[in-house]
Parts: structure tokens; C-alpha cells; sequence
């Protein structure tokens, strides 16, 4: 029962490394940042970017002189090769499920470059979720559940239309977001709740950049990453769309009441894929949450 269940959270862990599941297009020739940068940037008819489009493909980093973001590559030592970064990424100590669990843990949980500055009042909250989070199925979007907008991160397909713009995520949690363009932000009551991801959302253009707003959040809901961050119902998360060549820029604003100052995220950016198709989503298998036993909910003997 260790054996399988430990194969399933290790499947689970998989899975959310690997949030977007797409088909790939055709191949074509890599080309630099600059080169992407540069290409034309096509429009509507309405005069505004055109951001429909497959938007899966990495961009080079400003100055890359080649290698891949380091994620957790602890044991090989070495930079994960461009043609096969998944396999340098399961390089773990003895190709060991198990200890994958513990070091992904250690890892996410290291990384602090870039984390919201929650008030004094919060902290014991925050402190238990990131403490017993691994251990515990505590995370709202654990298994099959609502993940939220902001661990969703970059949406696989943009669907543009004059009064609207479709947000497409892929996965085994795949879900459409509707943005409706240049209406007020409401109550979701009274919105309908045209997604599935919670919240009332809303875009409007500014210039050439479409920026989306969403507000009005379940209770407990979510939370901002696997780190135990939780978001309050009343949290604002502000989204702005850029695209300059064949390059789509995301960047992601969230005000918080339980916060200090806003949270800045990374700015994230992805090429387009022509010819790339967002296959259909897998059945999500629901796991029991209390029954479940391996490194990350507490069975650490080994």
C-alpha cells in the first residue's frame, strides 16, 4: 500500500511540474530573443495586438549562453540538457521516489527570492501551512481541486475576440477563464461566475497591453503556491498581457489585505507555437487524502 500510494503523490508531484500538457507544433528553427523580439507584431482589426496563439514555447533568457533555468538538479551537478531536461530533472539520490519527495520539499521551500510579505497577524498561519503543508493533504487545490489563478500561471492558448478573450489552461486540471473586455468588476453573484477558477474577472486595454483584473474570491479558497501562502477572499490579482514580436509577457500584481505591500511576481514570458494543439484533459483521479503515506505526509522513516 506504501509502495502504490507513494507512486500516486509521486505521479501528483509529476503532474504539477508539468502543469501545461501540449502538442507540440511542427518544428522550427530556434531563433534568439532578439530575433523574436523583432518579428513583426501582427494585429486586429480593431488595432490591438493580436494575442490568440498557442503560448508554450520557452524564451532565451536576456545574455543565455545556453543551459536551462536550474530547478532542483541536486545530484548530477550539472546544467539539465536542452534536449532531454526532463530526465536531468528526475536525477534524484538513487532514483528513489521517495527521496524525490523530501528534496522537491527542501527545495521549493529554500527559494526566497520573491515571497509575499504577509502582516504580523498571519504569520503563525503561514508558518503552519508551509511547516505541515508536505505532510499533510492541508493545500485547497490538492488532487483534482481548483488550483487558482495564480499557480496556473501562463495560459497555454489565448482565444481573442473584439469583446472578449478566452484564457485556455491544459492538464489534468484543464479549465477556460472568459474575460470579458470593458465592464466594471462586480460582485460574482451577480457576474455569473463565467469561470471555474473563482472570482469575477474583467480586461480592459491599456495602450497595447490587455489588463485583467479579477476579484471577489472564495473563502479559503486557494492558496499562491504549494508553500502554504493563503489567499484572502478579498485579494485583487492584476494581469497584464503584453506581446512584442512573437514574445507574450505576463505580469502579475496581487493586492492582499493580509499583505504588507503588494506582491510583484516574476515576470513570465513565452513564444508563440503555430500548429500546437491543447489536447483534452485526462480524467483527474481523486486521491484520499487520508489515507495516503510517503515522505511528504509524514511517513519519514526510512
Amino acid at each position: 500500500m506504501r509502495i502504490l500510494s507513494t507512486a500516486l503523490v509521486a505521479l501528483g508531484i509529476a503532474a504539477g511540474l508539468a502543469p501545461q500538457v501540449v502538442a507540440q507544433g511542427p518544428p522550427a528553427a530556434q531563433r534568439s530573443r532578439e530575433q523574436l523580439l523583432s518579428a513583426p507584431t501582427p494585429r486586429t482589426a480593431q488595432g490591438k495586438p493580436d494575442l490568440s496563439g498557442m503560448w508554450n514555447r520557452a524564451v532565451p533568457a536576456p545574455n543565455a549562453a545556453g543551459g536551462g533555468v536550474r530547478a532542483f538538479y541536486l545530484y548530477d551537478g550539472e546544467t539539465p540538457a536542452q534536449e532531454n531536461e526532463v530526465a536531468s530533472a528526475w536525477a534524484v539520490r538513487d532514483a528513489d521516489f521517495y527521496w524525490l519527495e523530501i528534496d522537491q520539499e527542501i527545495i521549493v521551500k529554500s527559494n526566497r527570492e520573491n515571497s509575499p510579505l504577509y502582516k504580523p497577524e498571519f504569520w503563525e498561519q503561514v508558518r503552519t501551512n508551509e511547516e505541515y503543508g508536505y505532510e499533510r493533504a492541508m493545500d485547497p487545490g490538492f488532487g483534482c481541486q481548483e488550483v487558482g489563478i495564480v499557480k496556473r500561471g501562463f495560459p497555454a492558448e489565448i482565444i481573442q475576440m473584439p469583446h472578449k478573450v478566452l484564457l485556455r489552461y491544459g492538464g489534468h486540471r484543464s479549465a477556460v477563464r472568459e474575460v470579458v473586455l470593458d465592464r466594471p468588476l462586480r460582485k460574482e453573484d451577480d457576474y455569473e461566475g463565467l469561470h471555474i477558477l473563482g472570482g469575477s474577472t474583467v480586461g480592459r486595454w491599456e495602450g497595447d497591453t490587455l489588463v485583467v483584473e479579477t476579484v471577489d474570491f472564495p473563502e479559503d479558497g486557494a492558496w499562491y503556491s504549494t508553500r502554504g501562502w493563503p489567499m484572502s477572499a478579498a485579494a485583487k490579482v492584476t494581469e497584464r498581457f503584453t506581446r512584442q514580436g512573437d514574445v507574450l509577457r505576463l505580469e502579475t500584481t496581487i493586492d492582499d489585505p493580509a499583505f504588507i505591500k503588494p506582491w510583484v511576481l516574476a515576470p513570465m514570458e513565452r513564444q508563440i507555437n503555430p500548429g500546437a494543439l491543447l489536447p483534452p484533459a485526462p480524467t483527474c483521479v481523486e486521491l484520499d487524502k487520508d489515507n495516503i503515506t510517503g515522505a511528504r505526509f509524514g511517513d519519514r522513516s526510512k
